[in-house]
């Protein structure tokens, strides 16, 4: 069910990509891996209890011929830790190895949302601790 979920906001994000030449699309995904945050009680967003979704997801994607059947879907994943420094330099890290559209980072998503603008890449955040950033997208 999540991974249905997942495939379907991937699909989207890829359509607003206008890179019709080429047939690879990257996808960034910026997670706090094992790093427990205090606002949330129960781990809610720590990437190990769900970051083999993205492989499922990326996977189911891939070999469905009704979606994007001329390209290839991959991602790089990266641990942010819940440091808004790291999620930052790990997104540029990813930029410049060609990534062209992020999910995360999970638990601020400020910085990294108007990095994703200034670069005119799309982002989507799972959670932010910042209330006015409950949800940031960006596309």
């Amino acid at each position: 069910m999540a991974s249905t979920a997942v495939v379907i906001v991937f699909s989207l994000m890829v359509n607003y990509l206008a890179l019709a030449e080429k047939r690879e699309y990257k996808l960034g995904l910026l997670i706090p891996y094992s790093t427990v945050v205090p606002h949330f009680a129960d781990d809610f967003d720590r990437g190990e209890k769900f970051a083999a979704a993205m492989t499922i997801a990326v996977e189911r994607l891939n070999a469905d011929p009704t979606l994007l059947a001329d390209y290839n879907v991959t991602f790089e994943w990266k641990d942010t830790k819940c440091n808004e420094l790291i999620a930052v330099r790990e997104q540029l890290n990813q930029i410049n190895s060609g990534v062209q559209a992020f999910i995360g980072p999970g638990c601020n998503c400020h910085t990294a949302a108007r990095n994703a603008a200034a670069f005119n890449k799309s982002m989507i955040s799972f959670v932010s601790m910042l209330s006015s950033l409950i949800l940031c997208i960006f596309i």
